[in-house]
């Protein structure tokens, strides 16, 4: 049986592992529904200066979408761990996005494990949540 990741989590930021170009983030906030095959992320990421959020929804089966012209997206499963896969642009300029979720301590805790490479930004965390 699948996990169902669906909850509110907050940043245990003394437990994340952050490369330089993430090391600012103070807080962040991730809200996930998970229905599955249905999986939808709302989060904020925000440093002492700044703020990002995102909101996405993807199905677990693996079935791609195209948000735009140079970019897709998808989610599957890894045994128990959940995929979320970005691809943006073309060429030299393409990027891919990979963030893997993995539920902890019976559910307390959310790990998403964050790789970033090409567009000359390659980049590894390791975010650390503590469910609510």
């Amino acid at each position: 049986m699948k996990p169902d990741f669906s909850g509110e989590y907050s940043l245990i930021r003394n437990a994340s592992l952050l490369g330089p170009a993430a090391s600012a983030i103070v807080t962040a906030q991730l809200r996930l529904t998970h229905d599955d095959p249905r999986f939808r992320c709302s989060a904020r990421f925000a440093s002492n200066d700044d703020a990002k959020e995102f909101t996405f929804e993807r199905f677990t089966d693996g079935r791609g979408s195209a948000p735009s012209e140079h970019e897709t997206s998808r989610c599957y499963w890894d045994a128990e761990t959940l995929v979320s896969e970005d691809r943006f642009g073309t060429g030299d300029g393409a990027m891919i996005m990979t963030w893997r979720y993995e539920l902890l301590d019976d559910g307390r805790r959310l790990r998403a494990t964050e790789q970033i490479r090409g567009a000359g930004r390659d980049q590894d965390n390791v975010w650390e949540f503590e469910r609510h």
